[in-house]
């Protein structure tokens, strides 16, 4: 599924140099367990590059191929596509921070075909929009922009990118491991 915000400031893309580049094979990461209900305080501060790279490996190892591009759309950060199980990251991201909440979230769309469905009870899903609401509103806001059938698994992903990189990790290597 594509990750997109309503009208975002996305800014320019990076041209990969010899630091950029290596930053940019980076792109990726995801894990298991089960989802708290609520969001760690410090889950955006802790994500670097290093937890990028430990999810990317993670995916590969489990066959998901993960690219960078120039996507073109405006607002669209990334997208899983499970026919080719491919997650592609788009060169949009101007902080690791913003790179994790991409893979972390395209990563719960593969979580989410490991799983051949959701990966919580839908009986949290209140919880979890309250909880997104507070920690990112615009997060929330853009589950409008999809499908009503859609909009449980695009909270899920939304709501899984915002967990710190180690209950990421847990997840999903509990559903794709």
């Amino acid at each position: 599924m594509p990750h997109s915000r309503p009208d975002p400031q996305t800014p320019a893309p990076a041209k990969p140099n010899g630091r950029g580049l290596i930053r940019n094979l980076v792109l990726a990461l995801l894990g298991a367990a089960t989802i708290s209900l609520a969001l760690a305080p410090t889950a955006a501060g802790a994500t670097n590059w290093e937890s990028i790279d430990r999810l990317r490996l993670l995916l590969k190892r489990a066959g998901v191929q993960v690219v960078q591009r120039d996507c073109g759309q405006r607002g669209l950060q990334g997208l899983y596509n499970h026919g080719s199980d491919t997650i592609v990251i788009c060169r949009v991201h101007n902080s690791p921070q913003a790179v994790w909440n991409t893979l972390a979230h395209e990563a719960t769309h593969r979580m989410q075909a490991c799983r051949g469905g959701a990966i919580t009870d839908s009986t949290y899903h209140r919880s979890m929009a309250q909880s997104l609401a507070r920690r990112s509103p615009e997060d929330l806001a853009s589950l409008r922009l999809y499908p009503a059938r859609e909009r449980a698994g695009e909270l899920e992903a939304r709501y899984t990118a915002q967990l710190p990189p180690s209950q990421v990790i847990q997840l999903f290597e509990r559903y794709c491991g």
